[in-house]
C-alpha cells in the first residue's frame, strides 16, 4: 500500500532536545551579556563621576601676558577648577577666566589623566574710552583696574551709542595720518556729531559733521608745504570750509594773530 504524504511527514524522526533548545539558549546568553554589559557601563559612569577618583591634579595655564599674571588666573578659576577629571565644569573654568577684564578669550581642554590646560588670550587697548574705560581693535569696551591702563594711549570720547563707530574713524584716521609722521592723541564727538582730533604733536583740527576723514585727508595733503615749517606755531586747523581751512598760530611775537586760509 502507497503511504500519503501526510503520514510521511509524521513519521520523521524528532529534533533532538539540545537542538530545539539551542535557540533559547543562544537568546539567554546574549540576554545576560547585555545586562551585564549594562552593569558594567552603569558602575564606570557612577565610578568617573566620584570626584575622588581621578582627582585634578594641576591646572595649567599658558598665554604671552603683558597685563595678566598665573599668580591672578590661578586665583579667579580656583574655586571652579576642582573635583575629578570627567566631573571638573570645563565652562565654569572658562567663565571664572573671562570673567578678568584683560581676557579675551579662553579655551579649556583636559590633559589625560588628572591634567587641566587653559590658553588664555589676552586683550590688547588700542585706545581710552571716558574716564576709566579701555578700547580693543574691534571697539569692545573692558574696565581694568586703572593702575593697569598703559600709558599714552589715545583719548576716544563720545556717547556710548558711536563708540564703534569712534573707533572705527580712529583707524582711518591713523591711516590717514601716517604719511606725515602724526599720530591720534584725542578723538571726539559731541552730542551734536561734530568731530574734532588732536594730534600728537598737539595740534587739534576741527572736522565738523561730515566728510571728517576727507577733511583729515586734505589737512595731510597740504601739511607738508603749508604746515611742516611751522608745526610748533601752529594750534588749531579748522577744516570744516568746503574751500580751504583757517589757521590759528601760536600767539608768538612774529606771528601773533597771523591767520592763514586756504
Amino acid at each position: 500500500m502507497r503511504k500519503t504524504a501526510g503520514q510521511a511527514r509524521l513519521r520523521q524522526p524528532a529534533l533532538p532536545l539540545r537542538e530545539r533548545m539551542l535557540p533559547w539558549v543562544k537568546l539567554s546568553l546574549q540576554a545576560l551579556l547585555i545586562l551585564l554589559l549594562g552593569v558594567a557601563v552603569s558602575f564606570s559612569v557612577t565610578w568617573l563621576r566620584n570626584p575622588h577618583n581621578m582627582p585634578l591634579r594641576s591646572v595649567q595655564i599658558e598665554g604671552e601676558f603683558r597685563k595678566l599674571t598665573t599668580a591672578a588666573l590661578q586665583e579667579a578659576v580656583g574655586g571652579v577648577a576642582q573635583g575629578g577629571f570627567f566631573t571638573v565644569n570645563v565652562d565654569a573654568v572658562r567663565r571664572a577666566a573671562e570673567s578678568l577684564p584683560w581676557v579675551a578669550s579662553v579655551t579649556v581642554r583636559r590633559i589625560w589623566p588628572d591634567t587641566l590646560e587653559l590658553h588664555i588670550v589676552e586683550r590688547r587697548a588700542a585706545a581710552r574710552w571716558g574716564e576709566a574705560g579701555l578700547l580693543s581693535m574691534s571697539g569692545q569696551l573692558f574696565m581694568p583696574d586703572v593702575a593697569s591702563i598703559p600709558p599714552n594711549l589715545p583719548q576716544l570720547n563720545g556717547p556710548e551709542e558711536l563708540r564703534r563707530r569712534v573707533m572705527e574713524n580712529y583707524i582711518a584716521m591713523t591711516a590717514a595720518l601716517a604719511p606725515i609722521g602724526r599720530r591720534v592723541a584725542e578723538l571726539r564727538v559731541d552730542k551734536r556729531r561734530a568731530w574734532l582730533l588732536r594730534l600728537d604733536s598737539g595740534v587739534e583740527l576741527r572736522l565738523g559733521r561730515d566728510k571728517t576723514l576727507a577733511r583729515v585727508e586734505r589737512f595731510v595733503q597740504v601739511y607738508p608745504k603749508v604746515f611742516a615749517v611751522r608745526e610748533a606755531e601752529l594750534k588749531t586747523v579748522d577744516l570744516r570750509y568746503s574751500n580751504g581751512f583757517a589757521v590759528r598760530w601760536d600767539p608768538s611775537p612774529e606771528a601773533a594773530g597771523q591767520q592763514h586760509e586756504g
